[in-house]
């Protein structure tokens, strides 16, 4: 696939990842609520395993099953979930997307810097959708959802560089190597 092809790829997934999480947020908790859909499903075991026993502070109130229903505790981290991955996946696309245009660790800082803008203006926009609140917490779930996103792209990519034959001199070891000197690159080809 050529590189034009994949850029636009990469930037149509960009923009539908951003664009579902901003209809997301500008939707009222009401109309995402799905305890109801969950209390039809036969979760009630985990009161008797050991995930009944987590309790921790988050934001104003403590997450656990003693002062949440069954229901709400699940949603409650299927919620959290949905943030960590929506974020992974955009911290991935966002590197590869910007690997094509600069080097890795400028693509890598620069999509960080995307994740922790967007998951910010994120939570600020919620706090004009009725029944929804922002909370920095929330843009911590998201950032570390970026971080992993990010480092998955990183390590992915230079995986495939360390495996690819060099273009400069056809060298196809699996370690990377480096061309010191001009000359030696024209002694080689």
């Amino acid at each position: 696939m050529s590189r034009p092809i994949k850029v636009t790829i990469y930037s149509l997934f960009l923009l539908i990842a951003v664009s579902i999480i901003a209809f997301s947020s500008s939707t009222p908790y009401g109309n995402q609520d799905i305890r109801g859909m969950l209390s039809q499903l036969p979760i009630h075991w985990i009161e008797q395993t050991r995930i009944a026993h987590i309790s921790f502070p988050y934001g104003e109130r403590v997450i656990s099953l003693e002062s949440l229903s069954v229901e709400s505790f699940v949603e409650f981290f299927l919620r959290k979930a949905a943030h960590f991955f929506s974020f992974l996946f955009i911290g991935l696309i966002g590197t590869r997307l910007l690997g094509y245009f600069t080097r890795l660790r400028y693509a890598s800082a620069l999509t960080f810097l995307f994740v922790v803008l967007y998951a910010s203006i994120d939570e600020y926009r919620q706090s004009f959708t009725p029944g929804r609140s922002p909370m920095v917490e929330d843009v911590l779930v998201d950032t570390m959802g970026g971080i992993v996103g990010i480092l998955i792209a990183m390590f992915w990519i230079l995986y495939v560089r360390s495996i690819k034959s060099c273009k400069v001199c056809g060298n196809s070891q699996t370690k990377t190597h480096v061309h010191k000197k001009w000359d030696d690159i024209r002694k080689q080809a």
